[in-house]
């Protein structure tokens, strides 16, 4: 029972520390028309860390470093070309201020609150955390009808009528449930926590 025990999660952000990352990675991608834009898609791979990602943001650099050949060797007067360049320039720091503040907001979201999972036979949810779960009231077992019998002329014998058998409650302490309550509540949570 001894050992290192796990982290801790990590704690959010506040949102008015998300606020302004977001603000200042579109303005970095946006006013400098894309040549720095491979910063903010860096921050968009080191967040989700996907390989596509990654991919998009290695494209970013090569689209950069193109760009900035085209301008560092290109004629003294603007031709077709140093047009196209700034066109593409352009258009990447939108699409990368666009696809960053998509990622950055689907990212920050709040999870949805899901209830507890309750497993199969479990005659209840239990109750929030640290309340005993609503008490469970037993259901009486069905009881078969006798098939009705036509009046004899004879009377019978007195038949000694078969004890039904009860059935006998189980109630289980409170304590036990709590502690079932606690432990379906922690692997809820280490479920979640696997999913990101």
């Amino acid at each position: 029972m001894h050992g290192y025990a796990p982290a801790p999660p990590p704690r959010p952000a506040s949102t008015a520390t998300v606020a302004v990352l977001r603000v200042v990675f579109v303005a970095l991608s946006l006013l400098t028309f894309g040549l720095l834009s491979w910063v903010t898609m860096l921050r968009v791979a080191i967040l989700r860390r996907r390989a596509l990602d990654w991919l998009l943001f290695w494209g970013t650099c090569v689209v950069v470093v193109l760009a900035f050949v085209e301008f560092g060797t290109g004629p003294d007067e603007p031709d077709a070309l140093a047009y196209t360049t700034l066109t593409v320039m352009f258009l990447l720091a939108v699409g990368v201020s666009t696809h960053f503040l998509i990622v950055d907001i689907r990212h920050h979201r709040p999870a949805p609150a899901a209830g507890p999972y309750v497993p199969p036979g479990y005659p209840h949810p239990p109750g929030p955390y640290g309340y005993p779960a609503p008490p469970h009231q037993p259901v009486p077992p069905h009881q078969p009808v006798p098939p009705h019998q036509p009046v004899q002329p004879h009377p019978q014998p007195y038949a000694q009528p078969q004890p039904q058998p009860q059935p006998q409650p189980h109630p289980q302490p409170e304590r036990i449930q709590r502690v079932r309550a606690e432990l379906d509540e922690l692997s809820d949570y280490l479920r979640r926590e696997q999913g990101r």
